[in-house]
């Protein structure tokens, strides 16, 4: 398995805990292991200087009464910060009171929530979730994974589970969810390098298909699986999660893979295409042949393939392969052809369109054309900067 200590990469959420006893950082992180990787600091005075030097903490949860720097002290210290990212970090603070005295004051030094040190496990990842922004950016994975594939140019292999490891625990998150009515998706993640006149694939060098498999291997949950199913495949099962969540996951996985700078020129884009497949399509009275892991992975995989097939990046479901079907008139706008160069591609949508599909729960869209929403939006930050100087 490759490691470097030199390459510190943050997908999943980074959080500070900052507390001068070990059983409730203990406790705290049983709570959040595996989906959020974590960072401990024994008093305040720790905590703010991993806060200086770690860029990748997304939250901090910390304890009122501890030695050198107390709670409240951290506090004030983080939101009088003249750096943004500290400045603005979520803080949710950790009180073994009930005590509103103690609420209020510690809201008045800037805490964003509180909890009590008996919190569940998920009432506390709900709460997390939110501030965190659990799922990350596309260009938070496009990022990283440049910079895993940067790492994977000696030649090393990233050892990833095997397809019988995949069968095995995919199989009993399979039955564990028939049994108690929950949900089970299977993502197949295909890569490709398309040629320029679209009429041939070409196989992604190693190194890309290295770092594919170490970005989505860091970037799954510690519950769910993914494996290598082929030479330019990988499979992922994940359970009790929501259909649109592993959706948007999916999109932004593919939307960085597709535009992520790993191959030199524009000639062979890399096409990313993801079948997904969800209990969810059978409803409670699904065909019980359709519901094993063998014919959900076909299923995937058939969807994964067609949108190889016709060049495009995207998540592949059951709206998009019937689109595929119906003929080429018929694709979703949320499938971008990985031929086209990026000047060649649709017109970013205005802001309105934006807001709307904000609004409507679709931030994958919204966060897909950011970058072009930000200079459109620059003249009117700069202008309102100039009304406040005067």
């Amino acid at each position: 398995m490759l490691k470097n200590t030199s390459l510190d990469i943050s997908i999943k959420p980074r959080v500070l805990i900052a507390d001068d006893s070990r059983i409730v950082r203990a406790t705290l992180i049983k709570h959040i292991e595996g989906l959020f990787e974590f960072r401990e600091a024994l008093d305040g005075e720790q905590a703010w200087e991993i806060l200086l030097l770690d860029p990748n903490i997304r939250v901090v949860i910390t304890d009122l009464t501890m030695p050198k720097l107390d709670g409240y002290g951290l506090l004030r210290r983080i939101r009088a910060s003249k750096i943004s990212r500290i400045r603005n970090v979520p803080v949710v603070v950790v009180s073994g009171s009930d005590e509103q005295e103690e609420r209020d004051r510690a809201k008045a030094a800037g805490a964003t929530d509180l909890i009590t040190k008996g919190i569940g496990t998920a009432q506390l990842l709900s709460r997390l979730d939110v501030l965190s922004k659990l799922v990350a950016t596309q260009d938070e994975i496009e990022r990283n994974l440049e910079a895993l594939f940067q790492n994977t140019q000696g030649g090393l292999t990233f050892a990833l589970p095997s397809l019988a490891m995949l069968k095995e625990q995919a199989g009993v998150m399979l039955e564990n969810a028939i049994l108690h009515g929950k949900n089970f998706v299977i993502l197949n993640a295909c890569v490709a390098l398309r040629r320029g006149d679209l009429t041939q694939l070409a196989a992604p060098p190693p190194s890309v298909i290295n770092a594919i498999g170490e970005l989505l291997q860091r970037t799954v949950r510690q519950s769910d699986c993914v494996a290598k199913t082929g030479d330019a495949e990988f499979t992922l099962a994940t359970g009790n999660i929501q259909f649109e969540s592993a959706r948007n996951f999916a999109q932004r996985v593919c939307a960085a893979i597709a535009n992520a700078k790993l191959v030199t020129g524009d000639s062979m884009p890399i096409v990313a295409s993801c079948g997904m497949v969800s209990l969810s399509e059978f409803g409670a009275d699904g065909d019980a042949a359709a519901l094993n892991l063998t014919a959900l992975r076909t299923i995937a995989q058939r969807r994964a393939v067609l949108g190889i097939d016709h060049a495009v990046s995207g998540v592949v479901g059951p709206e998009e392969e019937a689109a595929f079907l119906r003929g080429p008139t018929s694709v979703e706008p949320d499938i971008v052809p990985a031929a086209l160069p990026t000047e060649a591609r649709a017109t970013a949508p205005d802001i309105v369109t934006m807001l709307r599909w904000m609004k409507e729960g679709r931030e994958d869209k919204v966060l897909m054309h950011m970058g072009e929403l930000s200079a459109e939006l620059k003249p009117l930050v700069d202008l309102m900067m100039q009304r406040e100087k005067h």
